[in-house]
């Protein structure tokens, strides 16, 4: 299988906010599939450089109304992950759990999604989104 990685941001959040949530589900990515990150190169002196991604990692952007529909789209792929309003607006971890456990998954509202799963899978749900500008 050809896993590929998408994130999708809402075209309508400051930059900011953007680099934010992209940076928080590249996290997730990273721990749900250490697979994709490289081993540690050293440089011509020999100092040591953590492992990058071995994927391409393409950030798309869509209207903030959109996002709700790729998620739900992405159900069946093996990796699904949200940045939820919730996130943005809690205090710390503990209040977010509990703002997530006080609605169902359809009132919430995503701010940056990423999906990941076989290319052509992915490829169909946001294939035509435009790169985030």
């Amino acid at each position: 299988m050809s896993f590929k990685p998408v994130l999708i941001l809402s075209a309508d959040l400051p930059l900011g906010l953007k680099t934010n949530f992209a940076a928080v589900l590249g996290m997730s990515l990273g721990q749900l599939r250490s697979d994709l990150i490289g081993a540690e190169t050293r440089t011509g002196d020999g100092v040591a450089l953590a492992g990058i991604t071995r994927v391409a990692l393409p950030v798309l952007g869509a209207p903030a109304a959109d996002l709700p529909a790729f998620f739900a789209a992405a159900g069946d792929l093996p990796v699904r992950l949200a940045y939820m309003r919730a996130a943005f607006e809690a205090k710390d971890y503990d209040d977010y759990a509990a703002r997530i456990a006080a609605a169902p998954l359809d009132g919430h509202a995503p701010q940056a999604i990423l999906l990941g799963g076989p290319r052509k899978a992915v490829d169909r749900i946001c294939g035509r989104l435009p790169l985030l500008r």
